[in-house]
């Protein structure tokens, strides 16, 4: 019998998760809520995702649509979520209570989404998380997507963090991700969070383009200048004092994670981050602008409030500083006229307020709130 896979959500990255597990074996099925479910019409018709990459044309892997959430979910050996940080609560409240112990519930895209199920989810469920998707995926049409495969740099780590519940969910996986690796505790899913790092600096720092503009940008090809990747590093540097702080045993930095996803060259010693920026494909990535773009966007609206306030948080717990994470949330918070620390992910709101380093740590190994 073929392992049973369901894939929660309708975005370019369910798809190309879909499809891929599709191609390696798995009975697949997507689910997504009522109102989304317009997204999954064409292929539930076509039966199947039709993916485009760069080894081969248009192809269609069989994937069955599911009429609810519940179908999807019976006798899935795995349940892999791939939907926005914002939706974690609406996700988790909607399969706590078909989840059974045997089954092994996967988060791809930002990290923390692991937290939020644990609390509605006890053990022995396995309950895992990732730090980023496991490819570069977009929606090309109607049922379709694009996905280019990450040579690495796709952490997983399980919560609790045991040795067996970090084994078995890489096993379930490890031949559609082989690049994806086993990582201590879910603080590194947490905080090696690439787009918090990269997306927050350069939108801010190039709001004026990306608000005045027609036409879009190159955002990290013109918008990556010395004095922008300057930020990002600090960001960067910022986003590792708190692993450290939480005993992380991951000491990459994001320059080393951009050559590990295979987005840029190993330049060799000596190499600065600006260089590799402008070595990576990152060069590329198109930014609408103008009326099409501007700052209203999950570069800056789910970037900011679900993982540089939690890393804010997360300093102020451990007493590690995050000055420019903090102004960063500050002032995309006045930019946007949004409250996004009251709007965010905390410590607080993921139940785990009053625990200073040691019982961050604790609680990283155990999976038990306060």
């Amino acid at each position: 019998m073929p392992m049973k896979v369901a894939v929660l959500g309708s975005g370019g990255g369910a798809l190309a998760v879909a499809a891929d597990m599709s191609r390696h074996g798995r009975a697949t099925t997507l689910a997504d809520f009522d109102d989304f479910m317009s997204n999954l019409e064409p292929v539930a018709a076509n039966k199947g995702v039709t993916v485009t990459n760069d080894w081969h044309g248009p192809e269609i892997h069989p994937v069955t649509v599911a009429g609810s959430i519940p179908e999807a979910l019976h006798n899935a050996n795995l349940i892999v979520t791939v939907v926005p940080c914002f939706a974690h609560d609406r996700w988790v409240e909607a399969i706590a209570p078909h989840v059974t112990a045997e089954q092994t519930v996967l988060f791809l895209g930002e990290g923390s989404g692991a937290i939020v199920a644990r609390r509605a989810i006890e053990q022995p469920t396995v309950i895992a998380e990732a730090n980023t998707l496991p490819y570069l995926a977009r929606p090309t049409g109607p049922g379709s997507v694009t996905a280019f495969r990450k040579l690495g740099g796709v952490l997983i780590a399980t919560l609790p963090a045991t040795p067996a519940d970090t084994a078995h969910t890489t096993e379930l996986i490890e031949d559609v991700w082989p690049y994806a690796t086993a990582t201590d505790t879910v603080w590194n899913t947490v905080l090696a969070n690439y787009n918090a790092i990269d997306h927050v600096a350069a939108m801010i720092a190039n709001a004026g383009t990306l608000q005045n503009r027609s036409g879009g940008m190159l955002l990290w090809g013109e918008g990556a200048t010395p004095a922008v990747v300057n930020v990002i590093e600090t960001v960067d540097n910022e986003l590792l004092g708190l692993r450290r702080a939480l005993n992380s045993k991951e000491p990459r930095r994001y320059q080393d994670f951009l050559v590990a996803q295979g987005f840029a060259p190993d330049l060799g010693p000596g190499a600065t981050l600006f260089d590799t920026v402008r070595a990576s494909k990152l060069v590329v990535s198109y930014a609408p602008t103008g009326d099409a773009g501007g700052l209203d966007t999950r570069y800056v609206t789910e970037d900011v409030p679900y993982a540089l306030v939690l890393a804010s948080s997360l300093g102020e717990a451990t007493g590690v500083p995050t000055p420019v994470v903090d102004g960063l949330v500050d002032i995309a918070s006045s930019m946007l006229g949004r409250d996004f620390r009251a709007e965010g992910r905390t410590l607080a709101t993921l139940g785990l307020d009053g625990l200073d380093t040691t019982g961050l740590i604790g609680f990283a190994r155990t999976g038990v709130f306060p």
